[in-house]
């Protein structure tokens, strides 16, 4: 409920822009963009039985038609402090204790991260819904691609052989496979001005399985196949590059 809320709040955010803005003297226009975004997301599925929240931040691009139908591709870089597996993942070779020991036969420092990315390809419609000018409104949005997670394994100055070099693979539960997107939210084209943004609930389904031959907690490969979700709100940045059917117009 809180999600749909927020979403409402930006919505009514694009009536208040309508008020200021207006239908532009260029009304509707084809319109190239690059974009920067930051999201937090949270896990379902089978990937919340590995991690809790995360961070995501990437890039990508855009191209709407007059007509509001958006072709757009993007990279997500998601990253997470939480591995909920981590004191069942060094079982065999941690102490009574759970920690680990380096080569000196001193408590050894090992730490572990989320770590993954997905790229997706996709199309979405901008409908005359809320609009602040010709160019902007309620958006939905669909697409495909690809994810990949692994559980980052970080040991300072790589004091303990048993998690250094390639041994790191046998812990570190790569999984990647074909994925799906959707969305849900408002896309603001300002007028020669620079605050352009889109803001969305997104939900990303992912069908993965594990990658590595061999790991040691399971003392064989995971043959487990996967639907690892994410889903949370993202707020995207957009630079608009406008262009009716005589002239082109950038805005940044």
């Amino acid at each position: 409920m809180k999600y749909i809320l927020l979403i409402l709040v930006f919505l009514s955010a694009g009536k208040l822009f309508a008020q200021e803005e207006g239908t532009t003297e260029e009304g509707k226009s084809f319109i190239w963009s690059i974009q920067v975004h930051y999201a937090g997301q949270w896990p379902e599925g089978d990937m919340k039985d590995r991690y809790g929240f995360n961070s995501n931040a990437g890039f990508g691009g855009s191209f709407t038609t007059k007509n509001g139908w958006v072709l757009e591709g993007d990279f997500n870089y998601f990253f997470g402090t939480k591995v909920k597996i981590e004191d069942s993942l060094f079982a065999d070779i941690a102490t009574d204790d759970g920690f680990v020991l380096d080569g000196n036969g001193q408590l050894a420092e090992v730490y572990t991260y989320e770590r993954g990315y997905y790229v997706m390809l996709g199309f979405g419609k901008i409908l005359p819904i809320l609009q602040a000018n010709e160019n902007s409104g309620l958006t939905i949005a669909a697409g495909a691609g690809f994810l990949q997670h692994k559980i980052r394994i970080y040991n300072p100055e790589e004091t303990a052989a048993q998690v250094s070099g390639d041994y790191v693979k046998g812990y570190d539960y790569l999984s990647n496979g074909f994925a799906l997107r959707q969305y849900l939210g408002y896309t603001f084209f300002a007028t020669q001005k620079v605050y352009s943004f889109k803001f969305c609930f997104e939900i990303v389904e992912a069908f993965t399985q594990g990658r590595r031959d061999y790991l040691f907690p399971l003392k064989g490969p995971d043959t487990q196949d996967r639907l690892d979700i994410l889903y949370g709100l993202k707020l995207t940045y957009i630079l608009p590059f406008y262009k009716d059917v005589k002239d082109t117009y950038y805005y940044y």
